[in-house]
């Protein structure tokens, strides 16, 4: 299949068409977790990679967006301009973009003609796009840190850092912490920090004593908790948190309501 492509036109040919198998993977929901942590690699240091995922993201909003019949308007325009291009004369790696456009518009046509204005798939809801467009860290609401202090604690350390994304500085200095010294609200920013570095066992673990203590970030708890049910793929786990959100709390309820409405 591949012999006229040869030496580095072969291996960039391959690569990319590992790369297009790993943005459908995604699209589509099929990530194991090992491809998931090959994608956000990939997501943070190759920007053509970058350039084809927002492509594809932006595509989906428009999907999304537009009414069925506006939609072929522009697959029809799309597909036009694709054949106006000399694709036997390009370069393989030319040439396999002007294919990829092809398999878009195709996939597509494909959607429109099965009645579908998402991305959605027969495999369920998309849990990696919803995390996405839900998830936002979030702030120190809770200890106020003055600049101008000479005398440093370790509570302050702890959330200067988590201030700065040090995440794991962070959770270095919450341990230092004596448990008989602890703040209530001390849990649930260690499963925040531990959201952020992608350790979904130990946020889920930290969150879970938070939503189950005293804090006054109860709702906020639950809210992350759906949010790694999300991003384990867990649909079970996230409609139990949600539902207690929506139930008892108003913080996001709406939000966890059409979250609720979407995983169902």
């Amino acid at each position: 299949m591949y012999e006229n492509i040869e030496g580095k036109n072969q291996i960039k040919y391959l690569l990319a068409m590992d790369k297009e198998t790993l943005l459908y993977q995604y699209f589509s929901n099929q990530l194991t977790s090992e491809e998931q942590e090959a994608f956000d690699e990939l997501l943070k240091n190759d920007r053509e990679f970058k350039e084809q995922y927002d492509f594809e993201k932006n595509l989906q909003k428009v999907i999304q967006e537009e009414k069925s019949t506006e939609l072929k308007e522009k697959l029809q325009l799309f597909e036009s301009e694709i054949k106006d291009e000399k694709v036997v004369q390009l370069e393989p790696e030319s040439r396999f973009s002007v294919y990829r456009k092809w398999m878009v518009a195709a996939s597509i046509a494909l959607l429109i003609g099965l009645g579908y204005l998402g991305y959605n798939n027969f495999s369920g809801p998309n849990y990696n796009q919803l995390y996405e467009d839900n998830f936002q860290n979030y702030p120190n609401t809770v200890f106020e840190i003055s600049r101008g202090e000479s005398v440093e604690s370790i509570e302050r350390n702890a959330f200067s850092q988590y201030e700065l994304d040090n995440y794991a500085e962070a959770i270095t200095n919450f341990e230092k912490i004596p448990l008989a010294d602890r703040n209530d609200y001390i849990d649930f920013y260690m499963g925040m920090s531990y959201l952020n570095l992608k350790q979904y066992d130990k946020a889920q673990e930290f969150l879970q004593k938070a939503a189950e203590s005293e804090t006054q970030l109860k709702a906020e708890a639950y809210w992350y908790l759906a949010m790694v049910a999300l991003k384990t793929k867990d649909k079970q786990k996230a409609l139990q948190w949600l539902e207690i959100l929506v139930d008892m709390y108003d913080y996001k309820k709406e939000r966890a309501q059409e979250l609720i409405d979407a995983l169902n």
